[in-house]
């Protein structure tokens, strides 16, 4: 029988669940990660390694094992067809360009989805040994702690994190991309991973994507959601199938979107 669908039930089993999967997948990527090995680049021309194929593997592998009604969806193509209403999202490792360079900003990602919304998510940080999680209706919490959004409400004084120009350029105005870059108080780029991190941390106040999956986004919008963040598209949906989003801290909500012509300005 699937587990509860109602939020008030807390997911602890999932959680439970989710996290053990996301380091156990880390520690194998960790095996990985200082061995050489060329990736190999998929049709969108990002990279895959032996690792996100293994990774994915093992995540999907123990998540059908505890839950065999639920349905699995991964990057790397790992699917099996939900009989329960719910389905796990799986990135085995984000940031895999990080990944293969050898910086430290890459993580596994996973998500849960119930009658269509997201109810959980995990960011696990292996090389930094950080996690972050969160679900619907419980907050958020960094390495165990309760974490909120930061409170900053000047965009001079605000941090933005950016996945990359090209994109951003590609998704909003490229004019209003540079003002807000411009008006802002610096601009940062980690990964995409470690640039939700920091969101969540409360250490920067404004993320922009514009590109990526619903295995990017899922835990990104729960994780905003339960810090207190806003997790916004262009149609206002805040639909992790957007192929873009902004995360925003809360009394920066109106001001960025009127910048970027957005819902919620």
């Amino acid at each position: 029988m699937a587990a509860d669908l109602h939020p008030d039930a807390g997911f602890q089993k999932e959680l439970d669940a989710g996290i053990h999967a996301a380091r156990r997948a880390g520690a194998l990527a960790l095996r990985y990660f200082l061995e050489p090995g060329s990736p190999v680049d998929k049709e969108d021309r990002s990279p895959v390694t032996i690792a996100d194929i293994e990774c994915e593997r093992l995540i999907a592998g123990m998540l059908s094992e505890e839950f065999p009604e639920d349905g699995i969806f991964g990057e790397e193509g790992a699917f099996r067809t939900s009989r329960s209403g719910r389905r796990w999202i799986i990135d085995p490792i984000d940031g895999t360009r990080d990944f293969v360079r050898r910086t430290s900003f890459w993580a596994v990602q996973l998500a849960l989805e119930s009658q269509g919304r997201i109810v959980l998510g995990v960011i696990y940080l292996p090389r930094l040994d950080e996690i972050v999680h969160a679900v619907a209706g419980r907050g958020c919490f960094w390495n165990g702690e309760v974490t909120r959004a930061a409170d900053t409400s000047r965009l001079d004084k605000s941090i933005v994190l950016l996945s990359g120009f090209q994109s951003a350029w590609d998704t909003w105005p490229t004019d209003k991309i540079r003002y807000l870059t411009q008006s802002c108080w610096t601009v940062r780029a980690y990964s995409a991973c470690y640039d939700v991190v920091m969101m969540a941390r409360g250490k920067a106040d404004i993320w922009l994507s514009g590109n990526g999956m619903p295995w990017d986004y899922a835990p990104a919008r729960v994780i905003a959601q339960e810090s207190g963040a806003h997790f916004v598209t262009k149609d206002g949906t805040g639909r992790i199938d957007a192929r873009h989003c902004v995360i925003v801290a809360p009394a920066l909500k109106k001001i960025v979107c009127e910048i970027l012509e957005m819902p919620g300005g």
